[in-house]
């Protein structure tokens, strides 16, 4: 592969063949054969599972992206994709996506109402896209003419890949499934595959972004029974849609959550089977990085993150003597405060006991940011850091939340 830095250089004497290459494989419906190797870079995705990230030519890039504005602007404009679905979207994201979800919840929470939220998990969902059924649904149900629909193809097909680790290459191989993660086209082929699921529901609501499917559906404590059984008939629609798209669903890493203002019995409640095994009932499941409990409180999630970010805290304290403070403050934006305040949009009406422990753990940061002792105050400090104090922070970010909404 040429490096992007040289391309750029030299891209006043070449930008012409390029544009006739580009041209050429848009007029004849043709991906370049050589664009379609990949580098892939495993990206440790738990302890036991890898992330294939597909390193790309940088010219390959270039031109999914100008398909990719011409999809996008056909879907957009013709309102193609599902209102169900947040993955890969403009204006749409995780927040909004949990926003929506919880809103649903806590709107059936005020009328007493218990709600079941499953949380069905794909097996590889991005390495199993079947490319005839892909490109069906391109031309059925998104109007895509025969040589868009041919350069789909062709871009999909002969593909290959090798992998790279410690330096080491494996020998090539080729695909004949899936979409390339870390592709630009990757992302919208995807959600056009997934688009049609939410039709094969009956009287529940759903949530897609990209391969995570959110079902949920309330009910009354008298109407448990029937509600289970509405439950499992759509699971079984899903299971059937699923192996019709040749995807298939993780019955062990599936969930469901049983959301109430009163505690419930598991023990009391009917089974949910996907695939012909239990799903499994769990106090708190992890949403789009956002843990949810049954009382929909985000203190459990609270709890973890502030755990979680004063051990990035004192990973940093180790250093803190080396570095000077435009670094420290810098260090914070992008590493501590990103994840602090993931899902704040969420979580920032919270108690006052949760507050108090974010403000707590943001003094923390401030006395490492300026170098303070533990006995100091941080109150003339603290505001220096993002211009307001912490909790005038997150209000903050609720309102130009609010603000892109409306």
């Amino acid at each position: 592969m040429i490096h992007p830095k040289f391309l750029k250089l030299i891209l006043p004497f070449i930008l012409p063949h390029i544009t006739h290459i580009f041209n050429t494989a848009l007029m004849t419906s043709t991906f370049p054969d050589t664009w379609k190797h990949a580098k892939v870079v495993p990206i440790p995705k738990s302890s036991s599972d890898f992330r294939p990230i597909s390193i790309l030519p940088f010219l390959s890039k270039a031109l999914e992206s100008i398909i990719y504005d011409q999809i996008n602007k056909h879907l957009t404009d013709n309102s193609l994709l599902s209102n169900k679905q947040s993955g890969f979207r403009s204006s749409r994201s995780c927040i909004t996506a949990l926003v929506d979800v919880s809103e649903d919840i806590r709107r059936n929470m005020d009328q007493n109402k218990i709600t079941f939220l499953l949380l069905l998990d794909h097996t590889k969902a991005f390495d199993s896209i079947d490319h005839p059924i892909e490109i069906n649904k391109l031309r059925s149900s998104f109007g895509f003419s025969t040589s868009a629909a041919d350069l789909i193809n062709s871009y999909l097909s002969q593909r290959s890949q090798i992998v790279c680790h410690n330096n080491k290459f494996s020998k090539p191989l080729y695909l004949n499934k899936g979409v390339p993660q870390g592709s630009i086209l990757g992302p919208i082929l995807f959600s056009c595959y997934i688009n049609d699921l939410p039709t094969q529901l009956e009287n529940c609501n759903c949530h897609l972004y990209a391969d995570d499917v959110q079902i949920y559906k309330s009910c009354d404590t008298s109407e448990i029974a029937s509600c289970v059984n509405e439950l499992n008939h759509n699971l079984r629609k899903i299971s059937a849609w699923a192996a019709s798209n040749k995807l298939k669903l993780n019955p062990s890493k599936s969930q469901c959550i049983i959301i109430s203002k009163h505690t419930v019995d598991y023990s009391l409640f009917p089974v949910l089977k996907l695939n012909g095994d239990d799903l499994n009932y769990v106090e708190t499941a992890k949403n789009l990085g956002i843990t949810f409990d049954q009382k929909l409180s985000w203190n459990n999630h609270i709890c973890k993150t502030i755990g979680k970010v004063y051990g990035m805290l004192r990973a940093l304290w180790v250093t803190q003597h080396l570095t000077p403070i435009p670094v420290r403050i810098l260090l914070v934006k992008t590493y501590l405060l990103p994840t602090l305040c993931y899902g704040s949009e969420l979580f920032a009406g919270c108690d006052a006991l949760h507050m108090k422990k974010l403000n707590t753990l943001y003094n923390s940061i401030t006395r490492y940011v300026y170098g303070l002792s533990r006995g100091e105050g941080t109150s003339q400090y603290s505001v220096q850091i993002l211009g307001v104090s912490f909790e005038n922070f997150l209000k903050m970010k609720c309102l130009r939340f609010l603000h892109k909404i409306i």
